[in-house]
């Protein structure tokens, strides 16, 4: 089975907005941080951030 990165993305960005609102209206800071490895996860899965540019 193949994981579609952009599918997986975008579920560990909503993941990770959803922890973070939840970490600020708790004021708990595992939340946060949380939130913080989902949006990185995302970032990393479905990003063009990383790859190299071709010139």
């Amino acid at each position: 089975m193949k994981l579609n990165r952009r599918k997986a993305s975008s579920v560990f960005l909503i993941l990770g907005m959803a922890f973070l609102v939840i970490g600020l209206a708790t004021d708990n800071t595992a939340f946060t941080w949380v939130a913080i490895v989902f949006v990185l996860l995302s970032l990393m899965l479905g990003g063009r951030w990383l790859r190299l540019r071709r010139k």
